[in-house]
């Protein structure tokens, strides 16, 4: 169960690093095999909640990392690698929301995903009490 949690998070920092370098406006989703959109969910040809440059281009950068940096802290915690395992539930939750601002602010079909994913972290850690062994908080 612990690696699943681990794949799980570290997929989730995948998603949302990706908002630092979005597809080019017009080009093609990369190929299937590596996930096409699915996988990469951000394009600057994304009809985003606010408008180009300013607030955008300082939002998507900050919480990617901030949402991408939480969640690989959460997963050196379910490992107890330099994390106190303690700071788990801290770390799912504020990695989640800051996940959820990112894909609202660049909503789009595929922006569901990464949307469920978070949900997914959030339920696994309070709803279903799949907490990984050794981890409490």
């Amino acid at each position: 169960m612990r690696w699943i949690v681990v794949v799980s998070l570290l997929f989730a920092a995948h998603i949302n690093l990706t908002a630092l370098v979005p597809a080019a406006a017009g080009q093609a989703p990369p190929p299937w095999w590596v996930g096409g959109r699915l996988l990469w969910p951000f394009g600057l040809d994304t009809h985003t909640l606010l408008p180009a440059g300013g607030v955008l281009g300082t939002l998507t950068p900050l919480l990617g990392i901030a949402s991408a940096t939480l969640f690989l802290l959460a997963a050196g915690a379910v490992l107890h690698w330099v994390v106190p395992a303690q700071w788990l539930a801290a770390l799912v939750l504020s990695g989640a929301a800051a996940s959820v601002a990112l894909q609202v602010v660049w909503f789009s079909p595929w922006a569901v995903l990464p949307l469920l994913l978070d949900g997914l972290l959030v339920w696994g850690l309070f709803g279903s009490r799949v907490v990984p062994v050794g981890v409490h908080g």
